[in-house]
């Protein structure tokens, strides 16, 4: 086996640790699912998952990063600074719904677990900078005058609030939500951040 297969087999697996980890809370809970399940779903011995990671709070705590990389992935595709703030704070409000609508069990586990006591410090600082570049248009958009003078946090709240409701709303009570029901509530969004 090369360097390059090495490699490729190692992130492999340790994305098949991911998401088996993923799927097995989704279903049983945190407590639900003790490394042994998560081995058996990924089809590898449990010794294999302490290669990759020291405990279950270590492997939880890398799929919420993992999770978060994937979100801002997300959010920044086809992402223009070119644009208006207007237009880049609905491109990026739509492609976090979006998101969270087409990936349901991360949407749920980021909801669930970012608050939880075995989320590390470390953890929560490295989310941080994973979300920055969301983090920084929010500050530029302030400075430029473009938002309202509130706290960052409380914009990015007014915000991300009526997302996670509206997700929850398609995914845990299955209505239907038209693309023109989510540009609506965009738009509002927008309105209540923005300087008038």
């Amino acid at each position: 086996m090369n360097v390059h297969s090495a490699i490729e087999n190692k992130l492999d697996k340790k994305t098949l640790i991911l998401e088996s980890t993923l799927d097995l809370i989704s279903e049983n809970g945190f407590h639900g699912t003790p490394i042994s399940m998560i081995a058996e779903k990924a089809g590898i011995g449990a010794g294999t998952i302490y290669r990759y990671f020291e405990n279950k709070e270590d492997l939880i705590n890398e799929l919420f990063k993992e999770i978060k990389r994937r979100v801002m992935h997300a959010m920044l595709s086809d992402y223009d600074e070119k644009q208006s703030f207007e237009d880049r704070f609905k491109h990026l409000w739509m492609n976090l719904i979006h998101y969270f609508m087409d990936h349901p069990k991360a949407f749920q586990f980021i909801e669930q677990h970012r608050y939880a006591s075995y989320m590390s410090k470390l953890t929560r600082e490295e989310s941080f900078m994973i979300m920055s570049p969301v983090m920084m248009f929010f500050i530029e958009a302030k400075r430029a005058k473009a938002m309202k003078d509130l706290p960052v946090y409380t914009i990015i709240s007014l915000s991300y609030g009526p997302i996670t409701s509206l997700a929850k709303l398609q995914i845990d009570h299955q209505q239907h939500l038209s693309e023109e029901r989510i540009e609506q509530a965009a738009d509002a969004c927008w309105d209540a951040v923005r300087r008038h």
